[in-house]
């Protein structure tokens, strides 16, 4: 069990979960065993190759070189249950979208078996920014029933009914929009959720609120295995997050913060590049790595996301975002 805080709280996780490790990886392939590269499939190559029909192979340029290598990454085993937290504890730091399309990228690449969760400590947005659902049951809701998920073995299908599925293969648990509902989630109540749907999950994608005194805030970071800090070209929210991380730092939990991707999103079409290679140096100074994802309309909306709306280079931006989050996964899996 991944519980990394030496806190005692309410909750404890149940010392006898496995403490397997992954196997030692396989070789790198020789040469002769290496499949050819594919032509090209992006851009004006990619276009005069399939008008061809295969008479011209134009190769591929770097950028979908550098592409393609990422998604064989991405799709890394894991011994265990692996949880991805997204925090900073600015609004308007573009979390709930970053959780949102951290989980869809992950989900649509990997297979599935991926869960965004709002454990945001008052009204999160999450439900209201996902693919519509039929229900509106909660994360209130299964906490309520959750006994049935942790003492008897229940079936996918049982859990299905608090969940709203999304078309890029990951379903999402909703925050309550009730002011005040969302105060059962102590650290107690966290844990329990968390060890339940470790059971049926793979990957939880956690999104946060802005407090990071709140007891769910920080059960959730002490279950960590990969921070992402999301952060728009504003020196305010930037600072936001660099605060954040120095935060957990002096709590014990500079593990955390150095093994961090940051997530640096271009909200306005006018993005100042000045402002945003000093925010990208910044964080590359304390964090494993920083990802940049360019002004999309449609995300900035503010309306709900489907996957196959996200623009082509938001789409791929992702795929490069969460090839770090799986690479920084990795190596606390080896731990």
């Amino acid at each position: 069990m991944n519980a990394h805080s030496d806190k005692t709280s309410a909750w404890q996780a149940p010392s006898s979960a496995p403490a397997s490790q992954p196997a030692d990886p396989a070789p790198a392939p020789t040469p002769a065993a290496t499949a050819p590269e594919r032509p090209a499939q992006w851009g004006w190559r990619g276009r005069a190759n399939r008008v061809t029909g295969g008479a011209l192979t134009l190769p591929a340029k770097r950028e979908e070189l550098v592409h393609r290598a990422a998604r064989k990454r991405l799709l890394r085993p894991f011994s265990r249950t692996m949880t991805v937290v997204v925090a900073n504890p600015k609004g308007g730091a573009a979390k709930t979208p970053a959780a949102l399309l951290a989980a869809a990228t992950l989900g649509f690449h990997r297979g599935g078996y991926t869960l965004a969760w709002d454990n945001n400590e008052t009204r999160g947005t999450l439900g209201m920014r996902a693919e519509e659902a039929t229900h509106r049951r909660t994360v209130v809701d299964l906490l309520r029933d959750i006994d049935q998920f942790l003492s008897t073995p229940a079936s996918v299908g049982r859990l299905s009914a608090y969940l709203r599925p999304q078309g890029a293969r990951f379903d999402v648990l909703a925050s309550d929009d009730v002011p005040g509902s969302m105060d059962v989630i102590d650290d107690a109540a966290f844990g329990k959720l968390w060890t339940a749907l470790s059971r049926y999950y793979r990957l939880l994608v956690i999104d946060t609120g802005n407090n990071v005194r709140a007891p769910n805030w920080r059960a959730a970071t002490d279950l960590a295995d990969c921070l992402v800090v999301p952060t728009t070209v504003q020196r305010d929210v930037a600072d936001s997050g660099l605060w954040m991380l120095d935060h957990l730092l002096r709590s014990g939990r500079g593990d955390l913060a150095s093994n961090a991707v940051a997530v640096v999103s271009c909200a306005d079409p006018r993005t100042d590049p000045a402002l945003l290679d000093d925010i990208v140096e910044r964080y590359r100074a304390v964090v494993r790595d920083v990802a940049v994802i360019p002004y999309d309309p449609y995300v900035r909306s503010g309306g709900r996301i489907e996957f196959d709306s996200v623009a082509v280079a938001t789409r791929r931006a992702w795929l490069l975002a969460c090839t770090s989050i799986v690479d920084s996964l990795s190596l606390r899996d080896q731990e």
